[in-house]
């Protein structure tokens, strides 16, 4: 009776409904050329996120509201590419904290990831430049 007011499994709901839906708006939105910039790019800030938060929690947070700001700036700037990368990002780094409950949204992530992986990593391995 009173669901709706368990915070944690409404964004749950939320972030294994949003992961998904923003990656086909993203298909079929954008040229290829631009969904795999949108793949690049999360991948770059995902990266770069669990290299500086090496496991911790409370970096994770930090790390949300660094690309909620970049979020908004990329909206300001009418930066689709950004504006999708982030929303990603946003969403896997949020999703961590619920761990296999929103293993969903991260699977849709890695998914997209996946598919683009081969177009901006080099044969080791490293993201070429």
């Amino acid at each position: 009776m009173f669901g709706w007011f368990n915070k944690a499994e409404r964004e749950i709901r939320q972030l294994n409904r949003d992961a998904p839906v923003v990656i086909e708006a993203a298909r079929e939105s954008y040229r290829t050329e631009l969904v795999q910039a949108i793949a690049l790019l999360t991948h770059e800030r995902l990266e770069e996120a669990k290299q500086n938060c090496d496991g911790e929690s409370a970096c994770f947070e930090r790390a949300v509201a660094h690309f909620k700001t970049l979020h908004r700036e990329s909206r300001a700037k009418q930066d689709h590419v950004g504006l999708t990368a982030y929303t990603l990002v946003i969403i896997y780094l949020r999703s961590l904290a619920f761990d296999e409950a929103c293993d969903p949204a991260r699977t849709a992530i890695d998914a997209f990831l996946d598919e683009w992986r081969h177009t901006f990593e080099g044969e080791e391995g490293v993201i070429a430049p």
